[in-house]
């Protein structure tokens, strides 16, 4: 009899990547959007390989070649760890599809290891996205050998694993504890970001660790990852450097024993954790003040706003640039800008056209409204069906991207203009590039998910994550502006100007095509 875990495995790795659709839905726009959503994955996985080769070139010319396995282990687990954790309970007790897989003639456990699997299948992808090419760094430095393959091979295999089950494991936790709490959305959507800022000024105290000749000291950084955070990367470098055969064995051993112990305990234990994480809040007693009028198109953008702050894995992924434009201005208030950047760099044309690339970038990849039209799932039919113009519902939900990001961009955009000294000219210029864009990826964001919906979703971050639209969106950013940086060093503050132009143009574009978009159940 075939393991019933096997096909619940299957069913959720063809939804997943698409393949379902591409083998079976006969509808032509469908087959595009799954090919299109298939070919920007496929984007994204080349500039993830471009930037590991040129990390991992600069450890081997620090003469750190033979620790780059380790480091590989420890950073890929590292971000399968917080990413799993972000996840929360959604990883392995999905929201959406929760009752028809509970009523399914299946045992707990073969649910548990079908969705434990296909997280460390899509996992295990994404480190072999990080390790592979390191891995030909590696032996192209330090010499090929069949051992030392094997080595790697079984590192990488088992890589995922443990950071999985452990995030896996204290995002439940987290969600278990607050699930009968009155605002418990909102309390883990500020957990979430807690442990985004702590990681991110983790990774710029590493980043910017120097070693006597003002480059970056990888030597350190490779000490407080590996020897640190993540210590059980160092048992693959016992096998590959120590002369420790058993060391790999080790970590795989630990790996697999922290897995099959989770799924042990969260089998004898899984109705009581769903029934946990189904306890709603508290009651409270009806108060007057609960309902206020409030006009159609406020009363949507209302409806907007908590929808954002009510799901972590979507305000996290939603909103990050916006989280390091408020960060990135309190530590300009800290930061002499003439004693950090060359003589040569700190004209204000040349400041302003930087400036205006990065905006643009940081604005770009914070657009929750990319995946806002997505969000309302199955319950669309309710929003579609009521007296409002499809516009209006469509510019309600481009209106948080826009108002988050247009406070924050004006935020650091303040702050940088006054440490900078910037003339009327850059003040001017850095204003209009984040209120220009900010409009202009609110819009184009929202017009690409009316054209690309993904209304089949489990957990809120597939949709905030990895949908077509938001990665339409993110590829464009990250394009447009390294070009007006790249375009700064040479022609400054024109640099700026094409782009507020060409954002002008744009915005006059998508509120166009928005007028004529139809929603359809």
């Amino acid at each position: 009899m075939r393991a019933k875990w096997a096909l619940l495995l299957k069913i959720q790795l063809m939804g997943l990547t698409g393949i379902g659709k591409l083998r079976k839905d006969a509808d032509p726009a469908v087959r595009r959007r799954a090919i299109g959503g298939l070919t920007a994955l496929a984007i994204v996985g080349l500039v993830i390989v471009f930037y590991t080769v040129l990390i991992a070139l600069s450890y081997c010319e620090q003469g750190l070649g033979a620790v780059l396995p380790s480091f590989t282990v420890a950073v890929a687990s590292l971000i399968v760890f917080a990413f799993s954790f972000f996840q929360g309970a959604a990883l392995l007790f999905s929201v959406k599809d929760r009752d028809f897989v509970l009523s399914l003639p299946v045992p707990r456990r073969d649910i548990l290891v079908a969705r434990l699997l296909c997280s460390y299948i899509v996992n295990l992808a994404f480190v072999l996205l990080i390790a592979v090419p390191v891995t030909v760094v590696y032996f192209v430095f330090e010499g090929f050998g069949p051992a030392a393959l094997g080595t790697v091979l079984l590192a990488v295999i088992f890589a995922p694993l443990l950071p999985l089950i452990v995030g896996a494991a204290l995002g439940t936790l987290v969600s278990a504890l607050t699930a009968g709490m009155r605002h418990k959305n909102l309390l883990q959507s500020i957990l979430s970001v807690v442990l985004f800022v702590g990681a991110l000024a983790a990774s710029f105290s590493l980043s910017f660790s120097a070693g006597p000749s003002g480059d970056i000291d990888f030597s350190a950084m490779y000490d407080v990852l590996v020897g640190s955070i993540y210590p059980p990367a160092v048992l693959a470098q016992w096998t590959l450097t120590g002369g420790r055969v058993w060391g790999v064995f080790a970590f795989a051993g630990i790996s697999l024993a922290a897995a099959v112990i989770f799924v042990a305990v969260e089998a004898a234990f899984y109705d009581k954790i769903v029934g946990k994480l189904m306890a709603h809040a508290a009651a409270r007693a009806y108060r007057k003040t609960d309902i206020k009028s409030a006009s159609v198109m406020g009363a949507l953008i209302k409806k907007e706003f908590r929808r954002l702050f009510s799901c972590p894995g979507y305000m996290l992924n939603g909103i990050s640039g916006s989280i390091l434009m408020a960060i990135g201005a309190v530590v300009l208030l800290f930061v002499d800008l003439s004693a950090v950047l060359p003589a040569d760099a700190a004209s204000d044309a040349f400041l302003t056209g930087m400036a205006a690339g990065l905006l643009i970038f940081m604005i770009g990849i914070s657009c929750p409204a990319a995946s806002a039209l997505s969000l309302e799932g199955s319950s669309r039919g309710l929003l579609f069906s009521m007296p409002v113009s499809a516009q209006k519902i469509l510019l309600a939900k481009a209106a948080p991207t826009f108002l988050i990001n247009g406070a924050a961009g004006l935020l650091i955009t303040a702050v940088f203009c006054i440490k900078a000294s910037a003339g009327a000219l850059g003040w001017v210029l850095c204003l209009l590039t984040v209120i220009l864009y900010a409009a202009c990826f609110a819009l184009a964001g929202t017009y690409f998910n009316s054209k690309f919906p993904k209304y089949d979703w489990t957990t809120e971050t597939q949709v905030a994550k990895n949908s077509m639209p938001v990665m339409i969106v993110c590829f464009s950013a990250m394009v447009l502006g390294f070009a007006v940086m790249g375009l700064g060093f040479a022609i400054g503050y024109y640099a700026a100007a094409a782009a507020d132009v060409l954002a002008a143009a744009l915005i006059a574009v998508f509120l166009a095509l928005l007028k004529k978009v139809k929603l359809y159940v």
